[in-house]
């Protein structure tokens, strides 16, 4: 099996291809009427609602299915809605994503910009702010694991903290954090608090050092970096 195939969901392809079969229904439709009209407004509404929240899943980031989407399926002054178009977009994402495409080129885009905070971090070590550099590892982690979450498809919200994270891959489907590594994870949580709200912060600055290399592996794996 390809790498490539680490971050498709199938329940994802489903509901892809469940919206697919709708779009050409309501296609079908428009093209059939004469005044060049939608008729169902509601099944339309519906539809492309769902089609903008799931390819708004395909990433994280700036999206270019969904911009590509909204712009068929927005009306308004000098605007004219193309299902047809929009089913394009959609059979395309679907086509990204079955092969990885979607998922994957966000993830490694993400690795380079935690690599890049680690480096911070690695600095502040050498300059002795260790508390500061808990803090940039701590973050750099939360969002690498909030980012490999959402590939996944895992619900995450906006009060979810580091250690919810931890603990929804942990539990996640491909078992994608095992229990050990989930505890190491926790335990550079509590040390990111510590230094990030006034606790005792009294590591040194070797478990410092050896807590950076843990998140830079582990953000490695989880997120592809080659």
């Amino acid at each position: 099996m390809s790498e490539s195939k680490t971050y498709v969901n199938e329940s994802v392809l489903d509901r892809l291809d469940t919206l697919i079969s709708e779009g050409e229904r309501l296609w079908k439709e428009f093209k059939s009427n004469e005044d060049g009209i939608i008729m169902d407004i509601v099944a339309f509404t519906r539809w492309s609602t769902s089609c903008l929240n799931i390819l708004d899943k395909l990433s994280v980031s700036t999206n270019r299915f969904v911009k590509q989407f909204e712009v068929w399926v927005v009306g308004g002054p000098g605007k004219k809605m193309n299902i047809g178009a929009a089913l394009g977009i959609l059979k395309s994402a679907k086509d990204e994503y079955s092969l990885g495409l979607a998922i994957d080129y966000h993830l490694s885009v993400s690795a380079t910009v935690f690599s890049g905070l680690l480096d911070e971090a690695d600095y502040l070590i050498h300059k002795k702010y260790l508390r500061a550099s808990a803090v940039l590892i701590g973050a750099a982690l939360e969002e690498g694991l909030k980012t490999r979450a959402r590939s996944e498809s895992i619900e995450i919200g906006q009060k979810d903290s580091l250690n919810p994270v931890i603990q929804k891959l942990r539990m996640s489907d491909r078992g994608t954090l095992t229990d050990f590594e989930a505890k190491e994870l926790e335990a550079i949580a509590k040390m990111r608090n510590d230094a990030a709200h006034g606790g005792e912060f009294d590591y040194s600055k070797k478990q410092v050092q050896e807590v950076l290399k843990k998140v830079e592996e582990t953000l490695n794996r989880l997120l592809g970096a080659r």
